[in-house]
């Protein structure tokens, strides 16, 4: 008698079973993305916020040391009036020590675009921007351009050694001046706390300050007078290297051989990131601001006491959600609108009060 065959049972999912183990794996594949995604542009926008609060730390860092020369001559302050023995200035901005603030009002475009090219249009600030910084390259639609000239960042008074009666000047050191332009030519003013004048030495030798147009008497100033390195530098906003606006800074700069007629701006990206730059200035009784105007409305930059700096800082692309259209913000008097992006961005604002007093 044959046997049975022996009946096997195929163990299994069934197609029911296999399209509900499906169905969960893609919730949990979809919860794990929404997660991924949530956590990556929380840690984008966190990185961003960190950067721009370097860029805030860097504006700062950059302003401040030149912002605490202003107008500061040694001994004096270019408000309380300082002869200048330049005699030819190769634009009204070059060396201009009428006073220790200037500046330039942008018309801020529709909307402002990052890292577009530069405006050489003179016209496009108010006053027209000078002709020394359109030579320069100009700075980007919208940007302010503020000029300040005083003591160069980090320098102290140098003491003089005898009653200056004319050429050379005899100083007590000259390591400070040795390092600008190679000890070359280069602008400086001297103080007797009384009286100031700015100048350029067109040569060191020793303890020797040689010029040719410069302060001559009987003497001119005394012993123990105080001279100081003189810098005027400029801010603005301008198309960067990296692929973003940036802030940049320009130092009036004399050639190895000539006078000061023939400076031009050496410019170098400082901050980038930063996307536009406003200024106001504070004029008052007693160095006290009691009103603000832009760069147009200002009518006498001697009385200008205080001056507010605001900046439009950004991220990187992907550091933001994407907004439903182009998003304005508010920067000193100015509306600055930026098309949609997925950048983040904020405002940063800082206020500096340039040396109008020998204090």
């Amino acid at each position: 008698m044959r046997a049975k065959p022996t009946t096997r049972r195929v163990k299994g999912f069934g197609l029911i079973e296999l399209m509900i183990a499906m169905a969960i794996g893609l919730v949990v594949a979809a919860g794990v993305i929404v997660i991924f995604v949530a956590e990556r542009q929380v840690y984008s926008n966190s990185s961003a916020q960190a950067l721009i609060q370097d860029a805030d730390n860097a504006i700062s860092a950059v302003i401040s040391p030149v912002a605490r020369g202003t107008g500061f001559v040694g001994c004096g302050a270019i408000s309380s009036g300082i002869v200048s023995y330049i005699g030819t200035h190769a634009t009204p901005l070059t060396f201009d020590t009428t006073s220790s603030v200037k500046g330039f009002t942008g018309t801020v475009p529709t909307q402002v675009v990052d890292n577009s090219a530069n405006d050489t249009t003179a016209k496009d600030w108010t006053p027209t921007l000078d002709a020394s910084l359109v030579k320069a390259g100009g700075a980007e639609q919208g940007s302010d351009v503020i000029s300040m000239i005083g003591a160069a960042p980090g320098a102290s008074p140098i003491g003089v050694q005898a009653p200056v009666l004319g050429s050379p000047i005899l100083v007590n050191d000259v390591s400070q001046l040795s390092k600008i332009n190679g000890g070359g030519p280069q602008m400086v003013a001297i103080s007797d706390c009384g009286k100031s004048s700015a100048f350029e030495i067109t040569s060191i030798s020793g303890t020797s300050l040689a010029f040719s147009s410069g302060p001559n008497g009987t003497p001119a100033y005394p012993k123990d007078s105080q001279i100081i390195p003189l810098q005027q530098t400029v801010f603005f906003v301008g198309k960067g290297d990296s692929g973003q606006s940036a802030l940049f800074r320009g130092v009036m700069t004399l050639p190895a051989s000539g006078a000061a007629s023939g400076a031009t701006w050496t410019v170098t990206e400082m901050v980038p990131g930063v996307i536009a730059m406003k200024a106001l200035y504070g004029t008052g009784p007693a160095s006290q601001a009691t009103e603000y105007f832009d760069a147009s409305g200002v009518t006498d930059w001697t009385a200008v006491t205080t001056v507010r700096l605001g900046f439009l800082v950004e991220g990187p692309l992907g550091s933001a959600p994407m907004p439903s259209g182009p998003q304005t913000y508010q920067l000193l008097n100015a509306a600055i609108t930026v098309p949609a992006d997925t950048r983040l961005r904020h405002v940063f604002s800082m206020t500096i009060n340039p040396r109008n007093d020998t204090l």
